[in-house]
C-alpha cells in the first residue's frame, strides 16, 4: 500500500542496514512524501501493527479494498454523468487531499534513493535483536506523516556523526 500510494519503496532514503532493521523493530515506520486519506492511513498502521494478529488478513483486506474500489467508482460515474454526487467518508477524504498533493507531486520527481539501499534479498543474521513494537505515537500525533524523522536511527546518528548502530550485535 505504501509504495502505489507514495510511489516511492519504504526506506528509499535510508541505508538497508543492522541500523534500520533495528529502528524497524523499535518502532520506525514508512514516512510518506504526501498526506494520505485517514481511512486510508488507519489500514495501513493495522497492516504495520508489531502485534501479527492484530493486523487484517487477506480476506479482510479484500473486502475493505473491494468496498473502496467501489464507492469510488460509483463517486466517478456519478460525477462523470452530472448526477447527485455519492459521497462517502472515503471520496470525500480522497477529494480533499487530492487537492493538498498537487504540490507535492513535483517533489517527488527529485527523490533518489540512497545507495545503500538494497532491494536483493540477503541473510541477515541477527542474534539479539529486540522483540518488535509499535511506535509510540509515530501515527497519533500527525496525519500526514511525511514530516516525522526516523527516532531511533537519526537521533543517534545526528548525535554521533555516524550511521555506526551499537545497540545490536551482527554475526558472520
Amino acid at each position: 500500500m505504501y509504495e502505489v500510494i507514495s510511489e516511492l519503496t519504504p526506506y528509499y532514503d535510508t541505508a538497508h542496514d543492522e541500523c534500520l532493521a533495528l529502528s524497524i523493530c523499535e518502532g520506525l515506520r514508512p514516512r510518506f512524501n504526501i498526506k494520505v486519506p485517514k481511512l486510508i492511513l488507519d489500514l495501513i498502521k493495522r497492516c504495520l501493527d508489531a502485534d501479527p494478529s492484530n493486523r487484517p488478513n487477506a480476506l479482510d483486506l479484500s473486502r475493505i479494498i473491494s468496498k473502496w474500489s467501489y464507492e469510488i467508482h460509483s463517486y466517478l460515474k456519478s460525477k462523470e454523468n452530472q448526477k447527485e454526487l455519492i459521497q462517502t467518508e472515503l471520496t470525500k477524504q480522497i477529494e480533499e487531499i487530492i487537492k493538498n498533493n498537487r504540490l507535492s507531486a513535483i517533489k517527488n520527481l527529485k527523490n533518489k534513493p540512497h545507495p545503500g539501499a538494497i532491494y536483493t534479498s540477503r541473510l541477515l543474521n541477527f542474534n539479539n535483536l529486540p522483540k518488535p513494537k509499535n511506535p509510540d505515537d509515530y501515527y497519533s500525533n500527525y496525519d500526514d506523516i511525511s514530516s516525522m524523522q526516523y527516532p531511533v536511527y537519526s537521533d543517534y546518528q545526528n548525535s554521533h556523526n555516524t550511521a555506526e548502530c551499537l545497540d545490536c550485535e551482527i554475526v558472520d
